[in-house]
């Protein structure tokens, strides 16, 4: 019976891949602690699945987890619960998180009035470690409290276990094969660069409104919820940032970052963990030349380049995404060199699931 309930739940999870974005599963395994009141024993061991949709900066997440119980007066615990998981970006592969939801508790061979099934609310916090291509590593505890109950008040839980994303897409990049050439040194002069002050107004802004705004963007100052929009973004009536044209290029029919457009990556990857609660979108174009298909396919490996070095400079996989348009939306005519130029871009688009009051 318990094993037909499993094989239905991950039946199910796995159909809902086609239509929800940035999703993964997780499958974990751990030790439950039934009774605290004279010390925690893990010496029940558990089994769950894990359902998480990372679209959202609180990411929903629905556990099911099976507890194999010893020397207590029931056989096992079944329990599906509705969480809410935030997670704390950093520049590193480990991120912290916190984790909060109810269920419910339904205990097979249950002794009434001692321990019965029953609705709980359980918190905890965990580590997410990120190994390769979209696949982590998690490490979990959480405290259970039995709502109605009388004896099994509380539960403490410790669980182990591996994520698996259902739509992680890997970009294959080619190694460009460089071959030697004879170098002649040279004395390089040396340049005394000014500093500039990055993502705060420096007079660089045109003016657009009389009132007080110090960003320039458009919104006044006692309005403007983001006071330290770069000029580059286009603005919403909150004064937040939700679009911009980076730039950034690439090889020639490469997806590879060239290396003077990497310190716009790292400027960007900055603005974003200065700016959190934005999900963002990074939306490759490119020109006519060549076909639609092809085309396409490049915008978004280059999308797609841009999104993973963001996630090396400590952006939270869950927060960014590649799209490739490929020539399908100019903003010039592709009949000259100029226009051309224009339509190869890279675009970032950022919303906010929980918009700000």
């Amino acid at each position: 019976m318990i094993k037909i309930f499993f094989l239905y739940i991950i039946t199910m999870l796995t159909l809902l891949y086609a239509t929800v974005p940035e999703t993964e599963i997780g499958i974990n395994m751990g030790v439950v602690s039934t009774k605290n009141s004279n010390g925690s024993k893990f010496e029940n061991p558990t089994f769950g699945l894990s359902y998480q949709n990372n679209s959202y900066v609180i990411s929903p997440r629905v556990d099911l987890e099976y507890v194999n119980l010893k020397r207590e007066q029931a056989d096992s615990f079944i329990k599906a619960s509705i969480n809410g998981v935030y997670e704390y970006e950093n520049k590193t592969n480990i991120s912290p998180y916190v984790v909060a939801g109810i269920g419910y508790e339904k205990v097979n061979g249950e002794t009434k009035d001692i321990i019965e099934s029953h609705a709980f609310v359980q918190g905890g916090a965990g580590l997410r470690m990120d190994i390769k291509d979209g696949y982590s590593a998690k490490v979990e505890g959480r405290m259970l409290q039995i709502l109605g109950g009388k004896d099994e008040n509380n539960e403490a839980i410790f669980t182990a276990g591996l994520t698996i994303p259902l739509n992680y897409k890997k970009t294959v990049v080619k190694k460009r094969v460089i071959k030697p050439i004879k170098v002649i040194e040279r004395i390089k002069p040396i340049i005394i660069r000014e500093p500039k002050i990055i993502y705060s107004n420096n007079n660089e802004c045109s003016i657009k409104i009389s009132a007080s705004d110090f960003d320039r963007d458009g919104v006044e100052d006692r309005l403007d919820q983001c006071p330290n929009t770069p000029c580059n973004f286009s603005v919403d009536g909150y004064g937040c940032p939700i679009k911009a044209t980076l730039k950034i290029h690439f090889a020639s029919n490469s997806s590879t970052i060239r290396d003077s457009s990497m310190i716009k990556v790292e400027e960007f990857a900055d603005f974003l963990l200065k700016n959190r609660g934005s999900m963002v979108t990074i939306v490759g174009h490119t020109d006519s030349v060549g076909s639609a298909s092809l085309n396409k396919s490049l915008s978004y490996r280059r999308a797609n380049s841009v999104v993973q070095a963001l996630i090396a400079r400590g952006i939270s996989s869950s927060r960014v995404h590649a799209e490739g348009k490929g020539e399908s939306m100019p903003i010039a005519s592709n009949k000259t060199e100029e226009g051309k130029a224009k339509n190869r871009r890279i675009e970032a688009i950022l919303s906010y699931p929980r918009r700000r009051r």
